[in-house]
């Protein structure tokens, strides 16, 4: 039924429902509902009316619009929103679908939570049933509202702009979504009243937006402080062969030295690839081939067990 509905197959679905298929199933994070609106994380699809019909049919077949699933996992009006597609957000209120304070953080009502702050200023910090708060749901938003204005405010009645939400068994905060919406404004916004700047560094890198690397870098972001799962973010853009953002971290003066857990430094983790024109960079930026990892390997020894000779041969001679 996910599958069916990520590809907005109405005729599988209404298959599919004939053999006992489940509206509200779950499969690898998604339901059906989720999965119409957002095919993959971060991947909205326009509301045609082809995804727009089986969303309606999804409802009248009775899918629960307050179950959780999508990227960040949460209910389905939320992902409408996250998706920035108005047909999907219309859909859903028609079939019921819960609207309350953290709906309008994420539409960008900004006098619909001017108010409700007004009455109840310890919303700012609530959670929705999907443990995130309204700052998460604008940051996620591609509405065309006062996203920004609302942040503001909310973070003006003590919202923390470093709060956590689990999805996925990942711990991300708001910055992290407002990377994934490209909204600059709100991204900066978040800079300027608390974030991290070198966590939203590692952030911006890891979803190819240098622009907004640059703009944490303005905030204060060291490119050596910054870390992506706990490890230098130079080597993770290194170890995942992300060769533009490796370069723009060089060029930044990151350092190639850096080691992570196992002692591997930005030029073991080349050396394991084979990438010679990363060798090259990291050498050239000062990267030390005899610094060894914990089991007492350098970065050629890493070459040579690898089976990436010509890498093996660079670091052999420049040693």
């Amino acid at each position: 039924m996910v599958e069916a509905a990520r590809t907005a197959s109405k005729k599988d679905l209404v298959s599919l429902r004939r053999e006992g298929g489940d509206v509200n199933g779950s499969w690898q994070h998604y339901r059906p509902l989720q999965a119409v609106m957002q095919p993959a994380p971060q991947q909205p699809a326009k509301a045609d009316s082809k995804r727009v019909n089986c969303l309606k049919w999804l409802l009248e077949q009775g899918a629960d619009p307050e179950a959780l699933g999508g990227w960040p996992s949460a209910r389905a009006i939320l992902v409408a929103a996250f998706s920035g597609e108005p047909a999907y957000v219309e859909a859903l209120r028609a079939a019921g679908a819960r609207v309350d304070g953290f709906f309008f953080a994420a539409v960008g009502d900004l006098k619909r939570v001017e108010r409700l702050l007004r009455d109840d200023p310890a919303f700012a910090s609530a959670r929705d049933t999907s443990g995130m708060t309204a700052l998460h749901c604008c940051a996620a938003s591609r509405m065309t509202g006062d996203l920004t204005g609302i942040a503001n405010l909310l973070l003006d009645h003590g919202a923390d702009v470093n709060a956590k939400a689990g999805t996925w068994g990942q711990q991300l905060d708001a910055v992290v979504f407002a990377v994934g919406t490209c909204h600059s404004d709100l991204f900066t916004l978040l800079l300027e009243r608390g974030a991290d700047p070198s966590a939203a560094l590692a952030s911006a890198l890891w979803r190819t937006c240098t622009e907004f690397a640059e703009i944490a870098l303005r905030h204060g972001a060291s490119v050596d402080i910054a870390k992506d799962d706990g490890k230098p973010v130079l080597n993770q853009m290194v170890r995942w062969d992300r060769v533009k953002h490796a370069l723009w971290l060089l060029e930044k003066g990151a350092s190639p030295n850096l080691a992570d857990d196992r002692g591997w430094t930005a030029l073991h983790q080349a050396a394991a690839r084979g990438n010679e024109g990363l060798v090259k960079a990291l050498l050239d930026a000062g990267g030390d081939t005899a610094l060894k990892s914990k089991d007492g390997k350098m970065p050629s020894d890493i070459a040579r067990a690898s089976g990436k000779a010509a890498a093996a041969e660079l670091l052999g001679a420049a040693h």
